[in-house]
C-alpha cells in the first residue's frame, strides 16, 4: 500500500541532499525551509521524516520507485486486457453459435444444450 521507504530503508539526508542537482537554497525554496535550516540538517546528517520524504521522491530512488510502480500497473493493465480480449472473442463464437441454432429453425428447446452427443436427442 505505502510505497515510501521506512526509517532503516530511508537514505541520509546528505546522501538525499547530493542526489539532487539543485543549490541548497533552491532546496530551501521548495521545501519551504530557509538555507539556515537546510545547512542544520546537513550538519546533523538529519531532518523530518517529512522532509526526508520530500526529497526521497525527488532523489533518483523516488523517481525510480513511482517508474517501477507505473511500468508494473501497465504490464498488469496490458495482460488483463488480453484477457478480457480473448474473452470476448469466446463470447462473440458463442453468440454466433446461438444465432446459427436460431436461424437454422431448430425445434429443440430452448433450455437444451447447445453441444449436444450425436446420437442423443
Amino acid at each position: 500500500m505505502f510505497r515510501a521507504p521506512y526509517g532503516a530503508g530511508m537514505p541520509a539526508f546528505t546522501t538525499l541532499l547530493h542526489d539532487l542537482p539543485a543549490t541548497r537554497a533552491e532546496v530551501a525554496r521548495h521545501l519551504g525551509l530557509t538555507p539556515a535550516t537546510i545547512a542544520r540538517y546537513e550538519a546533523a546528517d538529519a531532518a523530518p521524516r517529512l522532509v526526508l520524504l520530500a526529497l526521497f521522491w525527488e532523489s533518483r530512488w523516488g523517481r525510480s520507485t513511482a517508474d517501477c510502480e507505473a511500468v508494473n500497473w501497465a504490464a498488469h493493465s496490458h495482460h488483463e486486457a488480453q484477457i478480457l480480449r480473448r474473452e470476448n472473442a469466446a463470447l462473440r463464437r458463442h453468440i454466433e453459435l446461438l444465432e446459427a441454432q436460431l436461424s437454422a429453425g431448430s425445434d429443440q428447446a430452448a433450455n437444451a444444450p447447445i453441444f449436444s452427443i450425436s446420437g442423443a436427442s
